[in-house]
């Protein structure tokens, strides 16, 4: 008897439990970061924002009137950034009774770009009159600024000092 169980315990160790370890240690394949999408409410406003502002440019543009969108697709370095405007879209601050500049929707809350020229950043978003959402803050464990600044729709766009 003592030996068959010696033998289903030898026949877990040897067969079953290395497959469980193999399905433990499979690594998630590599992925890279490709594009963000914002529906806006005028697409022109905020191509000049993302261009004038962020320094992204404009790649091309696609009108569909008869779907009712404006499309277009802007790159700067390794980001891209896909604007649409649609016909069908609704504004929280008109489509929410009561809607309060606290109220927050489930979705991106914000996305951010790091930089190693943040007091230039600063100046730049200075002379251009961007809005700011609060201030400049400093990390109180690594030391870095950031900032939250928002684009013509109040969608935020944090700037991190490298």
């Amino acid at each position: 008897m003592k030996v068959n169980n010696i033998l289903w315990v030898l026949m877990i160790f040897f067969f079953f439990l290395p497959s469980l370890s193999m399905a433990q240690n499979e690594k998630i394949p590599e992925l890279e970061a490709y594009f963000s999408a914002l529906i806006v409410n005028d697409i022109e406003q905020s191509l000049d924002w993302y261009s004038g502002i962020l320094g992204f440019e404009i790649h091309n543009k696609t009108v569909d009137k008869d779907r009712g969108f404006k499309l277009a697709n802007l790159k700067r370095e390794n980001n891209s950034l896909e604007l649409i405007e649609l016909d069908a879209a609704q504004d929280p601050k008109k489509a929410i009774p009561n809607y309060h500049k606290k109220t927050r929707l489930v979705g991106i809350f914000k996305f951010g770009y790091k930089t190693s020229h943040f007091d230039s950043w600063i100046s730049h978003l200075q002379k251009n009159k961007v809005k700011w959402q609060g201030q400049v803050v400093t990390d109180p464990v690594s030391g870095k600024r950031m900032l939250i600044i928002l684009d013509p729709d109040g969608n935020r766009v944090q700037l991190f000092e490298n």
